[in-house]
């Protein structure tokens, strides 16, 4: 008799639902035990197109078809930011395992609500994390650990690319520069993946210095910069853009140890022509260590045979070993608390110009509740 297969519930078909499902089918070639059930877009387009990258048994308009399927034993989240709220309290009520993208609603209160909602639920609950799985990224988490450069002192991260609406772009959406829709620009839309990576490796930030630019005359930034302080003492600045170079999408992150530094740029794709890792020792040349080497390596450590064409497949491939083992999610809605406060202190910073303390804004025992300690191993 065969292992169980977990049934997957997809809801949003757009651009970053297309992407799951295509991972979903890579993972599914590869052994990993899952089912396509159903998938629902109001959109019939949409609809169609999820079944170019993997078949699902069931396409709906409605989401709340994919939330009461009997045999839906987990539910990937990809609609937009401002319809979140509803579908993931839904999706908990229904007692359904659930992965949702980033950013969890528009506003940190909303935010908030919908954490303690987790916390009180016992189903396993992932966010949308990705970047945690970028084997560079876990090159530096191993650095860190293992204090082979003696400690982290500081850092620069800088996220760059064109404005996501279709003044810019065909594939993209232009509820992402309304306020009120999307919550904010470049910082909560695209570098929240940043923030939680930081945190990740750094430790939690306790307080944030931002500033913010309106370049484009859309209501919500354009540019933000942040210095952030880690509990662990480290310093660092968050550059997050949106601009007008059609097609661009780059991150560049450098990492300042005791003794050494690292530098690293990469892509949207796992094997992106932007990809660089460059290693600078005490008392040695720079070493640009090849991408292949360090993807080899972590795959290995995974015990992985296929090379992912995504990063989030790694982190599907996470959420659906957490349900197997009955373990909780990482990143979980914890990590994302914390990702979305340096963001809402970032917003208030520029406001009310003024150095803006975590604990202003978060509920220690709520945080407490969700927290796991996410080790690379895991």
């Amino acid at each position: 008799m065969g292992e169980k297969k977990i049934g997957l519930g997809l809801i949003g078909c757009g651009n970053i639902g297309q992407i799951h499902s295509a991972s979903f089918a890579r993972l599914a070639e590869n052994g990993v035990p899952i089912r396509a059930v159903i998938a629902s877009d109001p959109l019939e387009e949409h609809r169609r197109a999820i079944s170019d990258n993997w078949r699902f048994e069931i396409l709906s308009p409605d989401a709340g078809d994919v939330i009461t399927h009997p045999e839906v034993d987990a539910v990937f989240l990809c609609t937009p930011t401002f319809t979140h709220r509803d579908l993931i309290l839904s999706i908990l009520s229904a007692n359904k395992h659930l992965y949702s993208e980033k950013p969890l609603a528009p506003d940190f209160e909303t935010v908030k609500e919908i954490c303690q909602e987790v916390a009180k639920n016992p189903v396993i609950a992932q966010v949308g994390f990705q970047m945690r799985h970028n084997a560079m990224h876990a090159s530096v988490k191993r650095m860190v650990e293992r204090a082979e450069y003696g400690r982290p002192v500081g850092y620069l991260y800088r996220d760059d690319e064109c404005w996501p609406t279709t003044e810019f772009s065909c594939f993209a959406s232009d509820w992402r520069s309304q306020g009120k829709l999307s919550g904010g620009g470049p910082l909560i839309e695209h570098s929240i993946h940043g923030i939680d990576l930081l945190a990740w490796l750094f430790g939690p930030p306790v307080r944030v210095s931002a500033a913010t630019r309106s370049v484009f005359g859309y209501d919500v930034e354009d540019v933000a910069c942040l210095v952030i302080e880690h509990e662990s003492g480290v310093i660092g600045t968050l550059l997050s853009v949106y601009g007008g170079v059609e097609a661009r999408e780059e991150s560049r992150f450098e990492v300042f140890f005791e003794k050494a530094t690292v530098e690293i740029t990469w892509g949207v794709l796992v094997e992106s022509e932007e990809n660089r890792f460059r290693i600078t020792r005490s008392g040695e040349s720079p070493e640009d260590i090849p991408f292949e080497m360090i993807l080899r390596e972590r795959l290995s450590e995974l015990g992985l045979k296929f090379k992912p064409f995504f990063w989030n497949e790694l982190a599907s491939l996470d959420f659906f070993n957490s349900i197997q083992k009955a373990k909780p999610a990482c990143p979980g809605f914890g990590d994302a608390l914390i990702a979305h406060a340096v963001v809402e202190a970032a917003y208030r910073s520029a406001s009310e110009k003024r150095m803006v303390e975590l604990k202003e804004l978060l509920p220690a025992e709520l945080a407490k509740a969700l927290s796991i300690n996410c080790a690379l191993s895991q």
